[in-house]
């Protein structure tokens, strides 16, 4: 590809032009990677069809954090002898299975940080409705308002912390809105802020979406006025908030199980590492490759596969990636237990 796109420049270039070809053009992951994670290992699937390497920097935008200052929610022991030993939120909780399982797309933003806690929050108060609030919320306007005006440390479309995130939803609440919809297509139903960003192909060769921008995006501005024009509630009547200052922090396996259980799907925050961009199928475990990122993402439940015990996730790099958006991940590994966090709903 780097050789194709340079044949189509037709015109000299200098040895940085050359070299900014070079890291836009070449693949996220190599082939000799690749053949060298599935030679190592048969728990999961490392593939090629990706997008070019600079894409998997938008990819992952949380910012490291710690648990300093976060309340550990502790179950009684007793609570904790119930646990089944597969669990998927979609399942248990039919009412509610077109919000947990709805895949979003982050597009050419660092904005897991947003994502997956509103994501988990749409999911929860959905569940504590009993399925009557089915809509999806605005990770679109906590991208765009949780900053340091709203005493965020987040940085928009260049990363952010999930706990700002969480701690958002209950100081300022948030509006309705799923996925992007251009304005002039935008109707009562795509609530009051929908994302900011269209779905793009970040990995994949064949795509039913246009590639994703080269540059990332903008951080979008902060309104007081829903951007939808069509949805009749107005931004601050249009408000729904979690039930703590502060989320919880769930450290311990079975602690994390109870949770999802019982009030449904957690944001988890997580090392990655080059192989993870190549993952296809079964359970990742890191294998090879150097470290990237930090990455959120939701929990909505776990099992065994191969003996080897694994939390069920759901990404926002769209429907096309892995398995429909979600994967599989070993409990433990690069730290996908360290960070888990999630707030109980309060209903309206």
């Amino acid at each position: 590809r780097f050789e194709e796109e340079l044949q189509a420049k037709n015109v000299p270039l200098s040895p940085n032009q050359l070299a900014e070809l070079y890291e836009d053009t070449r693949p996220a992951i190599m082939q000799s990677l690749v053949n060298e994670i599935n030679s190592k290992q048969n728990l999961w699937t490392a593939s090629t069809d990706q997008e070019r390497f600079y894409g998997r920097l938008k990819l992952c935008g949380t910012l490291h954090e710690g648990t300093e200052g976060l309340e550990e929610k502790v179950y009684p022991p007793g609570e904790l002898a119930d646990i089944p030993s597969s669990f998927d939120a979609r399942d248990a909780f039919k009412e509610c299975k077109d919000v947990i399982g709805h895949v979003w797309d982050q597009s050419a933003c660092a904005s897991c940080w947003a994502i997956a806690p509103v994501q988990a929050f749409s999911a929860r108060l959905c569940i504590k409705s009993g399925g009557k609030f089915n809509q999806l919320l605005s990770a679109g306007e906590l991208l765009a308002c949780c900053n340091l005006a709203h005493s965020c440390e987040a940085r928009g479309c260049k990363g952010g912390v999930a706990r700002d995130a969480w701690v958002f939803l209950n100081k300022h609440g948030i509006a309705t809105g799923g996925d992007f919809v251009p304005k002039s297509s935008m109707e009562a139903v795509d609530g009051c802020w929908p994302y900011n960003f269209p779905r793009c192909a970040h990995y994949q060769k064949k795509s039913k979406y246009g590639p994703c921008p080269k540059k990332s995006y903008e951080t979008p501005s902060c309104l007081d006025r829903c951007p939808n024009e069509k949805y009749g509630t107005p931004l601050d009547k249009d408000r729904h908030f979690t039930a703590r200052a502060v989320p919880y922090w769930f450290n311990g396996i079975r602690s994390i199980k109870k949770e999802i259980m019982k009030h449904g799907p957690t944001s988890a925050s997580f090392f990655t590492y080059e192989d993870f961009f190549s993952y296809k199928s079964g359970v990742y475990k890191y294998t090879s490759g150097a470290y990237v990122e930090f990455h959120t993402v939701e929990l909505i439940g776990w099992g065994t596969e191969k003996g080897v015990d694994y939390w069920l996730a759901k990404n926002d790099w769209n429907e096309e990636w892995a398995d429909l958006g979600t994967f599989k991940i070993a409990q433990g590994d690069c730290g996908i237990n360290d960070l888990v966090l999630g707030a109980p709903a309060a209903l309206n």
